[in-house]
């Protein structure tokens, strides 16, 4: 009744888009959650363990760093486990990937939780790294934390091949944005403007991504879309998009999430979301 009432209210109230259809679609996951994963992907991404499982013992050689986070909210420079946004595996798999490709640039289109973490290996690892952080709204106080901040929305930023011209070869293009892929949305720039056209060796991250399985209920019923183009990329080029570290896979994969067991033996894990929903990949 609850839900209903907000969905209703929601409804009247301006700042809201409406997404009205002709036709009616039953909003449910495809693959997985009882039935098979793709196919096809889960094969593409199968193919690829050799590479999760170096990434995964290089997050173990952080332990004692990642076991020394608190598992809330304490200093606004510092992440924190319970944070609402970036579960165990992403945070854990930022950090490492970051010091393990010590790009130069940073670019986070759609910022917050994950430029604490961003910004926390870079000091920890003496990084020579530059952030530049693209969100009209970040979910944190972190103006403070980026070199270089940009209040607007990416679809707004007539200037947007500025990150394609300071992308190279282990730099790192993180995305968390708004997961749907609509006329003239973030998502949809990401996929058309940009990474078409990114240099060999860059580093992409797109958070909020289940392949090969479909995005869970929750998040149909957001109408989030942009993992069916991402898939598209990889299905066509898997050579060219390379998957590098994808979460939800090593998340249901017990011999890959097994591998990293041990940091969430400790008071300040032992209560942490584990699971990844970031999707990691290399240009090639």
């Amino acid at each position: 009744m609850a839900n209903s009432l907000k969905s209703f209210v929601k409804l009247l109230m301006p700042k809201y888009q409406k997404l009205i259809l002709e036709y009616k679609i039953e909003m449910k996951p495809r693959y997985g959650y009882g039935t098979k994963p793709h196919g096809l992907l889960y094969e593409i991404i199968d193919k690829n363990r050799s590479v999760y499982e170096v990434f995964l013992k290089e997050i173990l050689t952080h332990k004692d760093t990642f076991q020394a986070i608190k598992s809330e909210n304490s200093d606004e420079n510092q992440p924190a486990w319970n944070n609402h946004f970036l579960p165990g595996l992403d945070i854990i798999s930022l950090y490492t990937l970051l010091d393990h490709f010590k790009p130069k640039n940073y670019i986070e289109i759609g910022s917050g939780n994950s430029t604490k973490v961003a910004r926390k290996s870079i000091q920890e690892n003496s990084l020579p790294t530059k952030i530049t952080s693209i969100d009209p709204f970040p979910r944190a106080n972190i103006d403070h934390l980026a070199d270089v901040v940009i209040r607007q929305p990416l679809e707004n930023i007539k200037d947007y091949q500025f990150i394609i011209d300071e992308l190279n070869e282990n730099d790192i293009l993180f995305i968390d944005n708004s997961h749907r892929c609509l006329p003239n949305s973030d998502a949809t720039v990401c996929f058309l403007d940009l990474l078409p056209y990114l240099k060999k060796g860059v580093i992409v991250h797109i958070h909020d991504i289940y392949l090969p399985y479909d995005y869970p209920q929750f998040m149909c019923d957001r109408f989030y879309s942009e993992q069916y183009v991402l898939a598209a990329f990889v299905l066509a080029n898997p050579e060219k998009y390379k998957p590098i570290f994808p979460g939800i896979f090593i998340s249901e994969d017990k011999e890959l999430s097994s591998i990293v067991s041990p940091i969430w033996d400790h008071p300040n894990t032992r209560n942490v979301e584990r699971h990844g929903g970031s999707f990691w990949l290399q240009i090639n």
